[in-house]
């Protein structure tokens, strides 16, 4: 049996804390098919280097029946075939939990847990300041045949150790574009070595990298040839796999009951009952457009007087705390002020009554190259619970989602436009009600496209395939230790460049990093800031 060390992120979907964060969804979805009580799919088949993919197994088409709303169609008879032919390989996986505090009330302690002989857990805080040495104990102790990173820091986590097998980051949204943003709404620059260390250090040594979109899968590719790994050795091979963002149901969130629990009741009393809601589910990061969500909302308000706007989350604690404050200063201002209604971050267990009630899903993006490039967990879970939904058409999950009827895209940064698709989607519900022909054909249209495109096995089929025989990227051979991707002549040259730029920029880093500083423990005070001096340690060694 393979032995498979998985690095990841929590909390899990089904652990009921104060949110559910995509790193904690990305990561259920590699896990899951790999834990004995799920089972392990492998599926036959080669590798080559292709532009197949999603595409591949018959995304695009023709709709046979119902009207024609979009471009796809079912799966086809041969990927039906293909899971039919699945064969099944045990797996001994010892899963590393790298656990975000921010989302728990109580402080994450170190804790380990065997639930059985093919499968053990660790929990460990992404603030513990001896991170890495506990993971290279425990690679060392374990000695896998392969090695999974889930996201981004799990992933530069992993690229630090020292081992052989062969090793797979996830890259869940392209970090760079992530941080772009961030260094916009901050007004500074000094965020981006640290992200662009982090990003250099996976992608050097990563044998397979998977994306969460196909234009990431590009910008993987420029950022292989830039480090040194598209090479003579590496000619034909298949870095990069695309695997969006999946969907599954999860403990308790169908056949709820009427009755809404305690904590939900005091605040939707504040609804009337005959309402019109949009939900906003989730955090305001800083790819959010407040402007414009708050203009087009507002104006679709004046056209709608039953319309309310509900929103779950708030701020992103250590990211994003100027988004949100915006949005909220807009709508202390406004004449609709009591037609928005806050939530705060909500029991995950609370959430499926939320999506119950609601009559439309809001996702509103900035114009940039991390909506781009990136993904919104948001909309697939809105499809999920059946809503219809107004999304901006900056992403590609928005493109395809609102291509195959789930419901209406307007442009980015036109308020104009979200004000009239609101309108638009109040208008069925007012004259036809929750039973509106339309408002049934969007939901019944967003959930087939999760149940068809969005499920584990399909969107983990590279995954799954790559696990039959691992083996590490041909430019790689036999090298193990942390972040050194790639050898002979071309790693040779890096090196050499690599080493006379960091004597040039030294004192300009030097610098940089102490704005930085200054500003960090300002804005989080002195415990955050020691946490983060210490990670960024870390991450040089």
């Amino acid at each position: 049996m393979k032995r498979i060390l998985i690095i990841g992120n929590s909390p899990l979907p089904e652990e009921n804390t104060k949110s559910r964060p995509a790193a904690g969804l990305r990561t259920w979805q590699f896990l899951k098919p790999l834990t004995p009580e799920n089972g392990t799919v492998v599926l036959d088949g080669h590798e080559e280097f292709s532009a197949g993919g999603r595409d591949a197994i018959g995304r695009h088409g023709t709709i046979a029946a119902g009207n024609a709303v979009g471009k796809h169609a079912t799966v086809p008879a041969t990927a039906d075939r293909a899971f039919s032919a699945v064969k099944r390989q045990g797996f001994i996986v010892k899963f590393v939990s790298v656990a975000m505090p921010e989302c728990y009330e109580e402080e994450v302690l170190y804790k380990e847990t065997a639930l059985s002989e093919k499968y053990a857990e660790i929990l460990i805080s992404k603030d513990d300041p001896k991170i890495l040495q506990t993971l290279q104990k425990v690679c060392d102790e374990f000695s896998p045949d392969a090695v999974i990173g889930v996201n981004t820091y799990p992933s530069f986590l992993a690229s630090k150790l020292r081992f052989s097998a062969p090793f797979w980051a996830d890259l869940n949204g392209w970090v760079m574009a992530e941080a772009q943003a961030q260094a916009y709404k901050m007004d500074s620059n000094d965020y981006l070595d640290h992200y662009y260390n982090m990003e250099r250090s996976i992608v050097s040594r990563a044998d397979k990298i998977s994306v969460v979109s196909r234009p990431q899968e590009f910008a993987l590719y420029g950022e292989l040839a830039a480090f040194g790994r598209m090479g003579k050795d590496s000619f034909g091979y298949k870095f990069v796999e695309h695997i969006p963002n999946g969907t599954e149901w999860f403990e308790g969130e169908r056949g709820l009951p009427e009755k809404l629990p305690s904590g939900l009741q005091e605040v939707f009393g504040r609804i009337p009952k005959d309402a019109f809601f949009m939900l906003w589910m989730g955090g305001y990061n800083t790819w959010v457009d407040e402007i414009t969500l708050f203009k087009g909302v507002c104006e679709a308000m004046q056209k709608c007087e039953k319309l309310y706007f509900v929103s779950t989350g708030g701020e992103i604690s250590g990211l994003d705390n100027k988004t949100f404050a915006k949005f909220k200063e807009l709508i202390e201002k406004s004449e609709f002020r009591n037609r928005f209604v806050f939530l705060g971050w909500v029991d995950t267990a609370d959430i499926p009554y939320i999506y119950d009630r609601a009559h439309l899903g809001l996702n509103v993006d900035r114009k940039c190259a991390e909506t781009f490039f990136g993904a919104r967990n948001r909309l697939n879970e809105m499809m999920k619970f059946g809503l219809p939904i107004v999304t901006t058409l900056g992403s590609e999950i928005a493109r395809e989602c609102t291509e195959y009827g789930a419901g209406l895209g307007v442009r980015s940064g036109n308020y104009e436009e979200l004000a009239s698709a609101i309108s638009t989607i109040y208008r069925e519900w007012y004259n036809g009600g929750r039973d509106s022909a339309r408002l049934r054909e969007y939901g019944l249209r967003g959930l087939e496209y999760t149940e068809k495109f969005c499920n584990y096995l399909t969107v983990c089929e590279p995954i799954l395939k790559w696990l039959e025989n691992p083996r590490p990227a041909p430019d790689r051979g036999g090298i193990s230790g942390g972040g050194r991707g790639f050898g002979g002549e071309t790693g040779i040259i890096f090196k050499i460049l690599g080493g006379t730029c960091s004597v040039f920029g030294l004192l300009k880093k030097f610098l940089r990093i102490s704005r930085s500083g200054v500003r960090y423990l300002k804005q989080n005070g002195i415990k955050k800031f020691s946490k983060k001096a210490w990670q960024k340690f870390l991450g040089k060694f």
